[in-house]
């Protein structure tokens, strides 16, 4: 993979950045540890914009505002990139340097390779509406997979 986020992650309040495929795969970077949240947080950001596809909402970038973090998602057709980082971070910064990194991995055949892989697990919502904890916000929200 030719993509670098260290680009990304050295700006100034980044604590980490994480390419996800649609269906809510870490894609880059290849981790050598197992972390349940990196895992949780992919998955969360995926089902919401397979939600945010059905509803047909058109969402570029989300942006997450806590008391001391701040995440920032941008939605490509086929992949999103989340970073987390401090409110004190320069957003603007960050987003620009997401549209570069948005277009090198549209580029990278290796990414395009593992999205294409990704892409062939079977549907997000179908899977996320058996779950029970999720069922009654599919059913007010009428959302069917």
């Amino acid at each position: 993979m030719s993509v670098d986020l260290a680009d990304l992650n050295k700006i100034t309040g980044v604590t980490d950045s994480f390419i996800y495929s649609k269906a809510g795969d870490l894609i880059a970077p290849q981790l050598q540890y197992k972390d349940e949240r990196i895992g949780h947080f992919g998955r969360e950001v995926a089902l919401c914009s397979a939600i945010m596809d059905k509803m047909k909402l058109e969402v570029d970038v989300i942006e997450l505002i806590y008391e001391d973090r701040h995440l920032i998602i941008q939605i490509s057709q086929n992949f999103f990139i989340l970073v987390l980082c401090d409110n004190t971070a320069d957003t603007t910064l960050i987003k620009l340097t997401l549209n570069v990194i948005n277009d090198e991995v549209k580029g990278d055949k290796d990414i395009q390779q593992s999205l294409r892989k990704s892409s062939k697990k079977g549907n997000l919502l179908a899977t996320a509406q058996e779950e029970a904890e999720l069922q009654e916000l599919f059913t007010k929200m009428k959302i069917t997979a």
